[in-house]
């Protein structure tokens, strides 16, 4: 008697932990086919958030397609500023992209002055010189805020040729960050 209720015991405790093990297996699924190649630190929930098309100073939708009815996160700058960046820079891995346009650098540099961020002078720094076509510093632009996001891997080691920055752009199959 004794036995059989270790046995049944034993065979409980391993349905219930092989029933944890799949229920976090699949919840971690549903974060990486959602987010592919992207680390943890690159997601940003909206959960809460009002999702119509959010409006700037100018009255436009956000250039990059979010549609989250928010002041701008500093974790969405910095996502934004960096997937910008891997246009521009060689770097051993690259995760994120979004092709750099002046409607964009816009939108990010209306956001600064609505809103106020940590790091908002290194933004305005970086922003600024690219709208004015100056991309000499992406390599270190990409890096300050590659630091700021804690990366550990595709630290940004060049600047791109205008061949390899097509050739990159050309090989992108999507937008995101």
């Amino acid at each position: 008697m004794l036995q059989k209720k270790s046995f049944v015991v034993i065979v409980a405790s391993v349905l219930l932990l092989t029933a944890i093990g799949v229920y976090i297996a699949v919840g971690s699924l549903n974060n990486t086919s959602t987010t592919e190649g992207t680390t943890q630190t690159d997601v940003v929930s909206t959960a809460g958030v009002e999702t119509t098309a959010p409006q700037t100073k100018t009255g436009k939708e956000n250039p990059f397609g979010e549609k989250v009815k928010t002041q701008l996160s500093e974790d969405l700058i910095q996502q934004y500023i960096h997937a910008m960046s891997h246009q521009k820079v060689e770097a051993d891995e690259k995760w994120s992209y979004f092709e750099i346009t002046d409607e964009r650098i816009d939108y990010l540099l209306s956001q600064l002055e609505i809103n106020k961020y940590k790091h908002e002078h290194t933004y305005n720094e970086i922003l600024v010189s690219w709208k004015e076509g100056d991309f000499s510093n992406a390599v270190s632009d990409h890096n300050a805020v590659w630091k700021m996001r804690n990366g550990n891997i595709g630290r940004a080691t060049g600047l791109l040729s205008t061949k390899e920055e097509k050739k990159y752009m050309k090989s992108q199959k999507r937008e995101r960050r």
